[in-house]
């Protein structure tokens, strides 16, 4: 097999993997009826562990102002976040996880680690180790390139 041929065998396959990586996210995300933006937010809360405005809510998930404000209410909604008056400025809300929020991000991430943990855990040791570096290779290499030249968006 020839360089090209095999590098585009190496492009299928890594492709391959994400989308099945993505399809069963999906099926664990609609077992909990909540959709990935959802629970990126969720999860930016989680991390942030602390009531947070919507402005930088919107940004860190990167939605419109209008598509944040929805997507909290439909989580108002289930319960699974709350929203309040900002206490250093009453203009503003702040939005937090709730008990329920907080639970739902814990099963959805056991959900994730099992899936992957299941995966991985039919490599050996060593085929984990050699996966492992080549992978922290791969990210390191499109990580330091960036965009080339003349092949900007």
């Amino acid at each position: 097999m020839g360089m090209k041929n095999e590098l585009e065998t190496l492009e299928m396959l890594l492709f391959q993997l994400m989308r099945a990586f993505q399809l069963r996210f999906a099926q664990d995300l609609g077992r909990y009826d909540i959709t990935f933006p959802q629970l990126m937010t969720l999860l930016f809360l989680e991390r942030t562990d602390k009531p947070c405005r919507m402005g930088p809510l919107a940004e860190a998930t990167m939605q419109s102002a209008p598509s944040t404000t929805a997507m909290v209410d439909r989580l108002l909604e289930r319960g699974l976040v709350e929203r309040q008056r900002d206490p250093q400025d009453r203009r503003s809300v702040v939005v937090s996880l709730t008990e329920a929020g907080e639970q739902l991000v814990r099963q959805v991430k056991a959900d994730r680690h099992h899936t992957v943990k299941r995966v991985l855990g039919q490599l050996s040791p060593q085929e984990r180790a050699c996966l492992r570096d080549i992978l922290d290779k791969m990210v390191q290499s499109l990580e330091a390139t960036g965009v080339p030249e003349g092949n900007s968006p």
